[in-house]
């Protein structure tokens, strides 16, 4: 006789509704508490929650009674690639394929593995391999677009990506991975056509919400250039990133003593000013694009009440910056300098307060901001611009210090 809890619990899991399906699993595990189906549909329902932890205990569970279960060491590899566990994810998967050669989804995880390693070669094998046992398989032909877009064979993505259609033409997962694939690709319509296509599936899928703002965002053109620099620098090995980050600041600083040993320094000022905005990008970028958002018709909506904040603060310190910047330049007086060079570093603490989700650290990084804030904009009359200026800057680089440590926390 089939138990009517799993039963259930399988419907509810097919329609996606994981938290609702557990529950039903439970009351079959507690009927029969040998029960393998219904302990790795519930691991598998909480990895859909993404809660790893419990996921990972009922692993644990499973292979003290099935040390060799093919499918339990697919799940541990799962967990294990979400907690960024990479070198343990693959030693997972890679048992899991001894233990079972034939299932295609096992070499698509691979793949994903691999590719997150920046392994592309051995990726698109990997994912070869899956589709050599199922043509069809999803989780390989997703990656196998990622993987020839990031090798630049755009030619044989586009037609894996037909593929991809072909076989899910209402899969939200597709349709937001081939989003991803157009986006790299420079295709911003096409991106949004697919992103909403996911968004029309599944209006909670945040894989599509974030690919949706990016294409808008995409919109303008300097958030553009910094997304195609993102994805140019994402492709190279860690060792190739520093080698170009180092040489750029080479370049720099060669740059700026020619042009202070040949009379040229005011030339210096916009280069270091431009060469600050491109180190720092990153830890702008996001505020800026929450900025691009609010004046974008369909964007806006994308945002939520904090990312909302942070764009308005991010506008207004920066427009205050260009507006201080050119009054110096026009009267020549150095507190209006310094305004404009405390109003251009506030562009670092001041947004990203606001995408703190931990209370205590968000009113660390406001505090930090008005400590910045009083320094330049107050200080100024009390102390020489020079040395208040110089304070600025000091605290803007010791704040990208205590900001990764303040993240790593989050």
């Amino acid at each position: 006789m089939e138990n009517q809890n799993e039963e259930r619990a399988l419907q509810l899991f097919e329609l996606g509704r994981y938290e609702a399906a557990i529950p039903y699993f439970e009351r079959a595990l507690a009927e029969e508490p040998d029960n393998f189906n219904a302990k790795y549909y519930i691991a598998l329902s909480f990895i859909h929650l993404n809660d790893m932890d419990k996921a990972e205990t009922i692993c644990n569970n499973l292979l003290g009674t099935h040390p060799d279960s093919a499918n339990v060491f697919y799940l541990k590899a799962i967990i294990s690639f979400n907690k960024d566990k990479i070198k343990q994810a693959f030693s997972e998967i890679e048992h899991a394929i001894r233990l079972a050669p034939y299932i295609a989804s096992y070499f698509g995880l691979k793949a994903s593995i691999l590719l997150a390693q920046k392994k592309y070669e051995d990726a698109l094998l990997a994912t070869d391999q899956g589709l050599q046992i199922d043509a069809k398989d999803s989780l390989c032909l997703n990656n196998r677009a990622k993987i020839l877009t990031k090798l630049n064979r755009k030619e044989e993505a586009n037609s894996t990506i037909q593929d991809i259609l072909q076989d899910n033409p209402e899969d939200e997962y597709s349709h937001a991975n081939v989003g991803w694939v157009a986006l790299e690709q420079g295709k911003i319509q096409k991106a949004l056509l697919h992103f909403k296509e996911a968004l029309t599936f599944n209006p909670n899928f945040e894989y599509a919400r974030q690919g949706m703002a990016t294409a808008l965002k995409s919109k303008n053109p300097i958030y553009a250039l910094y997304l195609k620099y993102s994805f140019w620098m994402a492709k190279q090995s860690t060792k190739y990133q520093w080698i170009f980050i180092i040489g750029l600041y080479l370049a720099y600083r060669f740059l700026v003593s020619v042009l202070s040993a040949n009379g040229l320094s005011y030339l210096a000022i916009p280069l270091i000013v431009l060469y600050l905005i491109f180190a720092l990008g990153g830890w702008i970028m996001e505020a800026l694009s929450d900025t691009i958002l609010l004046f974008d018709k369909h964007g806006k909506y994308l945002l939520d009440r904090s990312q909302k904040q942070s764009g308005y603060v991010f506008g207004l310190a920066l427009v205050s910056a260009i507006l201080f910047g050119i009054l110096y330049y026009v009267l020549k007086e150095p507190i209006l300098g310094v305004f404009a060079i405390t109003f251009l570093c506030l562009l670092l603490p001041l947004p990203r307060a606001f995408h703190q989700e931990v209370p205590n650290n968000r009113i660390f990084v406001f505090t930090y901001a008005a400590i910045m804030a009083t320094v330049g904009l107050i200080g100024s009359f009390f102390i020489s611009p020079l040395m208040a200026g110089s304070g600025v800057l000091i605290l803007l680089v010791a704040y990208t210090w205590l900001g990764n440590f303040i993240e790593d926390k989050n």
